[in-house]
């Protein structure tokens, strides 16, 4: 609720807080959603900041080589795309369960702050991709004086 005391609140930081909020959450419903009547996978993905950075780390990515996943950046647009395979040594007709999914998957996340894409590192260990992507920082503002006309 609106406090007129409360000189810290702002009302439009909080709407754009709430609005962030609902369409990052029905984003991944229909990411889910998708991905459960494609068949596609769903890869988890965390997003945090630091000071300097926003980091996504995603996985796990059990069974895939570096050189397998793709990274861009679009705009404020992370894509994430990549293949996994079946085991090959391991006959379809001899399988008694079979649970793990195979096949292609993309998972794309909106980046909340401008940031660096040149500068980006995007590192795999153990299963998950973490990617760094260095903030842009906030120019300072400058002061300009106003002088009169007549000078």
């Amino acid at each position: 609720m609106f406090n007129q005391f409360n000189p810290g609140f702002d009302p439009q930081k909080r709407f754009k807080e709430i609005r962030d909020t609902v369409r990052d959450s029905v984003g991944r419903l229909l990411e889910d959603g998708i991905s459960l009547a494609t068949g596609a996978q769903l890869l988890p993905v965390d997003v945090y900041e630091t000071e300097t950075s926003v980091v996504v780390k995603a996985g796990p990515l059990l069974g895939i080589q570096p050189e397998a996943i793709d990274v861009s950046l679009v705009g404020d647009t992370l894509t994430i795309k990549g293949e996994t395979s079946p085991d090959e040594e391991v006959g379809q007709e001899t399988y008694l369960r079979r649970e793990r999914r195979y096949g292609t998957f993309t998972r794309s996340v909106t980046i909340p702050r401008p940031v660096e894409a040149e500068q980006a590192v995007a590192k795999y260990k153990d299963g998950i991709l973490t990617i760094t992507l260095p903030k842009i920082e906030a120019p300072e503002p400058k002061v300009i004086n106003v002088k009169p006309a007549d000078e």
